[in-house]
């Protein structure tokens, strides 16, 4: 990424030098603050430029998505910089910000005593810095690459075709306007088509038995392990399409990578979704919704209100007396209105409660699980979560739990997968052999090889079937990839 402060050569004229440097190191604390939130690297400070590296020194596998909300984050704080500068300088900072994906050598470079243990070297960091170069003001503008890595999860718009200064081919460019609604991989292609589910039919059995139960009021956890790429949210969507046909409550928590120290961060968002809060909707405007849902419920309403606005960051506007509560004892008292909140819902219909990803749960979050998981087996809900492996249910055993460990496929299932995947179309054996290699029984890698080897141009179609058109050799640049890969990657053949 390739961030610029536009106008500076101006601002050095219209300011004296001890302003201009506070004015810009101010700037400078806004994109450091957003880079850090997304845990990125600031590799230089280029005068009133930053050269900003996602995927290296610490990878993620989600790092293209990194680098955009950093961006957006930006946009968004210099906002509020923007706000006091003008009361203080009369002056407005406008921002270009340029995102590329692809390879780099990395390591030092330079001499003496200004040598650079992590530079990097190779045609992206010159390619971000054109795409910022051609960025409106207040604007992120990504590459093709990189629009492809993040497709459907931010709202875009092409820029059309570009011929950018020092690059041979000429590049499509897009602005991107915001997140979308989609917030994992999963969810996007949920909106497209899924992949058939393939080797879990006795996990969504055993979790339909288990709902049996809930249905007579004995309520439910079931705990869901797997890697990264495993398929627990296809497990997930396999047990909402058995439960389709009949009468329950779907209530929807994720927690995030990037909220992992904001307190009850995934049971906020699913709040929101609940109240309807909708973007750009009054502090009013929200307080009313959060009123009128309340009301259906046998809360007290001058504490609840006050706790939920609380939680939520709505103004009260001096409309209820203020709560004589300890901050410890007011967060206590949130956590045990939230349970009674799911409680009384369950006596309209039973509650299919998911939480999804634990491994990234604040402390907060868990500590409200911890109370749900006691009240759950005396009503008719069922509590599904969701983790890695690296993370420990903090709540030991009970007689109302239910252990669920997704293994990868063996090879006979990762063969039935890629016939589904290409549509009953047999792939050539030598195929299917590296494909099953290389994946290693990981669904999310079985797929996206299959789809990035029918992308390739290796195949051709004769007769209902796939034939190879060239050397199989050239599937093995693939395997010094995966060998370096975190799990979870989903950037196969994009």
């Amino acid at each position: 990424m390739f961030c610029d402060l536009q106008g500076s050569t101006a601002l050095s004229q219209q300011l004296d030098p001890e302003v201009l440097r506070d004015v810009i190191r101010s700037y400078q604390e806004v994109c450091a603050g957003a880079v850090a939130r997304f845990e990125g690297h600031i590799a230089k400070y280029l005068c009133d430029g930053l050269l900003i590296y996602f995927g290296y020194p610490q990878a993620h596998e989600d790092d293209p998505q990194r680098s955009i909300r950093t961006g957006l984050a930006i946009l968004e704080d210099m906002l509020v910089l923007n706000t006091r500068l003008r009361r203080d300088n009369d002056l407005e900072l406008t921002v270009r910000i340029g995102v590329h994906t692809g390879l780099v050598v990395a390591g030092e470079m330079g001499g003496g005593v200004t040598l650079e243990s992590l530079a990097i070297v190779g045609e992206t960091p010159n390619i971000a810095a054109r795409l910022e170069g051609a960025a409106e003001p207040n604007t992120v503008v990504i590459s093709d690459v990189t629009a492809k890595l993040v497709q459907g999860l931010f709202l875009c718009n092409s820029m059309g075709i570009h011929e950018l200064k020092g690059i041979s081919q000429p590049m499509e460019l897009f602005r991107v306007i915001e997140e979308s609604s989609a917030q994992t991989r999963f969810d996007v292609a949920a909106s497209t088509q899924l992949t058939p589910l393939v080797g879990r039919d006795q996990e969504v059995g055993l979790v339909m038995d288990r709902w049996e139960q809930v249905e007579e009021g004995q309520g439910q956890v079931v705990l869901v392990s797997g890697e990264a790429g495993i398929g627990k949210s296809r497990l997930l969507q396999g047990i909402y399409d058995g439960l389709e046909s009949r009468p329950h409550w779907l209530v929807v928590n994720r927690c995030s990578p990037y909220h992992q120290n904001s307190p009850l961060f995934p049971i906020i968002e699913s709040l929101e979704h609940w109240l309807g809060f909708r973007k750009g909707a009054s502090s009013g405007e929200r307080l009313q919704l959060l009123e009128r849902r309340l009301e259906d419920y046998s809360f007290q309403i001058t504490e609840s209100v006050p706790l939920f606005a609380g939680l939520l960051s709505v103004p009260l506007v001096d409309r209820y007396p203020q709560l004589n509560l300890s901050p410890q004892r007011q967060r206590q008292r949130t956590i045990e209105l939230l349970v009674q909140l799911l409680e009384e819902t369950v006596s309209q219909q039973p509650v299919l409660a998911v939480y999804e990803d634990l491994h990234w749960a604040d402390p907060t979050t868990l500590e409200f699980l911890g109370l749900l998981v006691d009240q759950v087996a005396t009503s008719k809900v069922m509590a599904i979560f969701t983790f890695r492996p690296e993370f420990t249910p903090p709540w030991g055993s009970r007689g109302h739990f239910t252990q669920i460990t997704l293994n990868r496929l063996p090879q006979r299932l990762a063969t039935d997968m890629m016939a589904r995947l290409t549509g009953g179309k047999e792939l050539p054996e030598e195929v299917v052999t590296q494909i099953a290699a290389k994946s290693d029984g990981v669904p999310l890698f079985v797929e996206e090889l299959t789809q990035m080897v029918i992308e390739s141009g290796l195949l051709y179609e004769v007769d209902g079937q796939y034939e190879l058109s060239s050397p199989l050799t050239a599937l093995a640049i693939l395997q010094p990839f995966k060998t370096r890969l975190q799990p979870g990657w989903t950037g196969w053949g994009k």
